[in-house]
């Protein structure tokens, strides 16, 4: 007998729950619009020319924040839901380049061990590049509206990550 009860516990998550929970979160999930995408990245801009420019001390990150509520013209509720999406969005967007630069690096290297990197590289690009989970959690629809501005969506997201680390 197992001293727990969660002892025998499967710990690996089977692709039909993720689809479940995937789904009973996508009814909580705000559809996103292109007017909110224009919102978002308004703040995104007016947040990163407040919070890139000279320290502003200890309220730089909140008053970077209501520049940008400010210039998005969208209320703090839009702007969190649509950052939720942003970040997924663009993070995998990101690690999806970062990757395939990485692949085209062992690609160029002849040894065995390059190899077998390059075809765990080729595993995780393809998982990586599946976009159907994040659709699947925040509406096709709205996935479909980020992928005409993922260049400057993502270039955004960078520079927020550097902003907010630094911050």
């Amino acid at each position: 007998m197992s001293r727990s009860m969660f002892d025998d516990l499967d710990a690996t998550p089977s692709g039909a729950m993720e689809a479940i929970d995937s789904r009973t979160l996508r009814l909580s999930a705000h559809p996103l619009t292109e007017e909110e995408l224009q919102g978002l990245i308004r703040y995104q801009e007016a947040f990163l020319a407040r919070i890139e420019g000279p320290s502003g001390g200890p309220s730089a990150v909140a008053d970077a924040h209501q520049a940008g509520l400010e210039a998005s013209g969208l209320d703090v509720k839009r702007v969190e839901l649509g950052t939720v999406l942003l970040r997924a969005y663009c993070g995998q967007r990101w690690t999806a380049r970062r990757l395939r630069t990485r692949l085209g690096e062992l690609e160029a290297q002849a040894d065995a061990a390059s190899a077998e990197k390059a075809a765990k590289a080729r595993t995780e690009l393809r998982r990586i590049e599946d976009l159907e989970p994040l659709a699947r959690r925040h509406g096709q629809e709205s996935v479909d509206l980020l992928a005409p501005h993922e260049e400057r969506l993502v270039a955004l997201h960078a520079r927020m990550q550097r902003a907010l680390t630094r911050a």
